[in-house]
């Protein structure tokens, strides 16, 4: 019986579901957090009459993006700084270095 998806296909899902069931387990990092593109500058005066809502509501959707990557920057900062507090609590309980 053939298979239904193509070898890369199934890589794609793969690695989906590896995301999705290690993503709960692991909380976010900066590699996780993607920056919004910015608007592009509208220059032409009569552009920007004609298209002033559309442009309004991007520039909207821009800082809308920009609050959540912002938000995501700082979960992962946090995240880090448990890992990092954690890491120095299990340094710790090595106890004092040998004399040497």
């Amino acid at each position: 019986m053939p298979t239904l998806l193509s070898r890369s296909a199934r890589l794609v899902v793969a690695t989906l579901l590896t995301k999705l069931v290690c993503g709960a387990a692991q909380g976010a990092t900066a590699l996780d957090c993607l920056p919004p593109i910015p608007p592009a500058p509208v220059t032409d005066a009569a552009t920007r009459a004609e298209f002033r809502v559309e442009i309004g509501q991007e520039f909207t959707a821009y800082f809308d993006e920009a609050q959540a990557y912002l938000r995501c920057l700082d979960a992962a900062r946090s995240e880090v700084s448990e890992e990092i507090n954690r890491a120095i609590r299990d340094y710790q309980a090595l106890g004092p270095e040998p004399d040497g």
